[in-house]
């Protein structure tokens, strides 16, 4: 079904998703002059309350959504078809985007990003550096795999927010993993030892654009899960190289104007080996508070620009970059107690706090990134300094977790 809150605008703008994160990208089309048509399943979805027009639809079903927009659009014409989200929704924003002749990626290439094993293909018989495949036999009893390539992260072909991303140890504890698991819905990939950093880019009529690149840090093994963000790389150096991979994927997948966002191993050589690049903005509070507050540049609004026809410029290389963190709140085994972030706003350098749970929620010790509590996005005169300010917000909070 369909809402209707306001008249018809000759200009639509399309919001894949209107949930909490998909805000700052439905802020950023009205600002730049569009009645946004917003899409999701949730009724009470919070991005519903800044459009102008509301399909509740699931994100997946993309012919029923291009029906109902036809239905709409009485007077008006779409302008561009974007999302902040991920995997389906990529596909829906290509399908429509294609039916609407606006600029993306193929349909079918969008597809292609649901399985990490297409895509990886792809990628490393085009010459980009990924880590090695290991192939499992299951009816082996040392799974086929030598004990010397060991310890290997096993992932899923399709899945996000390091879901069921597990590093495995020995060939016995790999064939006890698939005793519960199909070794059909698994990559198993050499273990590379390196940093982990970022980058967002933006490709516009084919050509990939350098935006902004992070350092991350996570848990330790076996999970890995986020845990902390930070601009400026110490690896900005290796820009340029992040360059021509990106614009490697343009050329891959055909991409006309979308946003980019690649993940890195720098190993011990201070060689980059890729481990996922996908056409989205990516999550983390990266486009929409850390790139904006560590370089000026406005990340979303841009992207808008190059795919609605208006002005684009990618930002200066040559601009400095302000030191912003992007830390992640994480707990133990129980209840969330209680928790206070009111003060924690107001502070000089946080630029933004947000708890994930509610009170009585069910938390843990990291496994994804959905088992995290909140996050803190802040900013000092150096990168301890910022640091130092999200650990100062995070004991002011005072998070309480009763333990089971």
């Amino acid at each position: 079904m369909f809402f209707r809150t306001k008249k018809n605008s000759t200009n639509y703008f399309v919001s894949i998703g209107a949930g909490i994160n998909q805000i700052p990208l439905i802020l950023e089309a009205r600002h730049a002059g569009f009645q946004v048509i917003g899409v999701d399943i949730n009724p009470s979805a919070p991005g519903f309350y800044h459009c102008d027009l509301k399909i509740q639809e699931s994100i997946r079903d993309y012919e029923d959504i291009y029906i109902k927009l036809g239905e709409l659009l009485i007077d008006g014409s779409i302008s561009a078809v974007m999302t902040k989200s991920f995997g389906d929704a990529i596909v829906t924003t290509g399908f429509l985007c294609e039916k609407f002749g606006l600029p993306f990626l193929p349909f079918e290439e969008c597809k292609k990003f649901l399985n990490k094993r297409v895509t990886r293909k792809l990628m490393t018989e085009s010459g980009i550096k990924m880590p090695g495949v290991i192939t499992y036999k299951p009816k082996s009893k040392s799974s086929g795999i030598k004990k010397e390539l060991f310890p290997v992260v096993v992932k899923p072909f399709a899945g996000h927010a390091k879901q069921n991303v597990l590093m495995i140890d020995s060939p016995d504890e790999l064939n006890a993993f698939f005793k519960t698991s199909s070794p059909a819905d698994f990559i198993i990939e050499k273990y590379v030892r390196g940093d982990e950093i970022i980058c967002a880019g933006v490709i516009q009529n084919g050509r990939y654009n350098h935006v902004a690149m992070s350092d991350k840090k996570t848990t330790p093994r076996p999970h890995f899960v986020d845990t902390m963000h930070i601009m400026p790389s110490r690896y900005a150096g290796l820009a340029d190289e992040t360059i021509k991979t990106g614009q490697a994927l343009a050329d891959i997948f055909r991409i006309d104007t979308a946003p980019v966002i690649m993940e890195f191993l720098v190993d011990r050589e201070g060689e980059l080996c890729l481990i996922e690049a996908i056409p989205e903005f990516g999550g983390e509070f990266i486009p929409d508070i850390m790139i904006p507050a560590s370089t000026g540049y406005n990340h979303i609004g841009s992207l808008i620009s190059a795919v609605t026809g208006g002005n684009f410029s990618p930002p200066s290389r040559r601009a400095s970059h302000s030191p912003v963190v992007v830390k992640y709140i994480t707990g133990t085994e129980g209840t969330l107690a209680s928790f206070s972030i009111d003060r924690v706003k107001s502070m000089e350098d946080i630029l933004f706090a947000r708890i994930f749970k509610h009170i009585g929620d069910r938390v843990s010790l990291p496994v994804e990134n959905h088992d995290r509590i909140g996050v803190i996005v802040s900013k000092g005169k150096t990168i301890e300094a910022a640091i130092d300010s999200a650990e100062s917000a995070e004991k002011e909070m005072n998070i309480r977790i009763k333990p089971d």
